[in-house]
């Protein structure tokens, strides 16, 4: 008989008094364990004596019926994953700082003072610099306003006002370009009326006809 087989029995007799027969239930343990042959033949030894002991113990409803063999202590350790390196950690984007102006002061103080782009360009014609710097007009004008100086222009004092009302001259001539004469007209009249220039004759045309008189030619 085997190895399995004496523990078996030995088992039994320890507790013939607490279950039924053992020679009955040995039988059947043979009977299912034949039907697990399987399991055995791919278990290892102390794989085995654990499996036989987990077959009576479920006939025979009693714990611990077997002592523990010599083998049968096998230690199995958790299977655990193995956790690769930490991920570096990816530093946050720090937004970039915003180029600035090496004129921003002078800028401010210009535009702070009350100043315009009109008030450059009449700087430029009292500086006598090319309007193409007008940038550079307002820079020097603020760097003068930061160092406590005084502008020759006020504030807003460029700004062109609202437009003279026209002359005498400019509504006769505006009267005759609105009869519908043109330059060619004018040339004509100049050399009937014996002006010195066409825009002489324009004047002329356009003062007869503010008074209600009529031209010598037609539009």
């Amino acid at each position: 008989m085997t190895e399995h087989g004496d523990q078996l029995r030995r088992a039994f007799e320890a507790h013939e008094n607490e279950g039924p027969d053992p020679a009955e239930v040995y039988a059947r343990v043979q009977q299912l364990a034949r039907g697990y042959q399987w399991r055995r033949r791919g278990a290892q030894a102390a794989g085995g004596a654990v499996l036989g002991a987990g077959l009576i113990a479920g006939v025979m409803h009693l714990p611990a019926l077997l002592p523990a063999a010599p083998n049968d202590n096998v230690a199995v350790a958790p299977a655990f994953q193995a956790a690769g390196p930490a991920a570096p950690a990816v530093p946050s984007a720090t937004p970039s700082a915003q180029p600035i102006d090496p004129n921003q002061d002078e800028f401010d103080a210009y535009f702070g003072a009350g100043y315009d782009y009109d008030d450059a360009v009449k700087l430029a014609k009292i500086w006598k610099k090319p309007k193409a710097d007008i940038g550079d007009i307002k820079v020097e004008a603020g760097r003068r306003l930061l160092a406590g100086q005084v502008l020759p222009v006020k504030p807003g004092e460029g700004t062109p006002g609202p437009p003279a009302p026209p002359t005498k001259e400019e509504k006769r001539v505006a009267a005759f370009f609105g009869a519908g004469y043109d330059y060619d007209d004018a040339v004509k009249l100049a050399k009937i009326w014996k002006t010195k220039t066409p825009y002489a004759a324009k004047v002329a045309g356009g003062k007869k006809l503010l008074a209600g008189e009529t031209l010598p030619i037609r539009p």
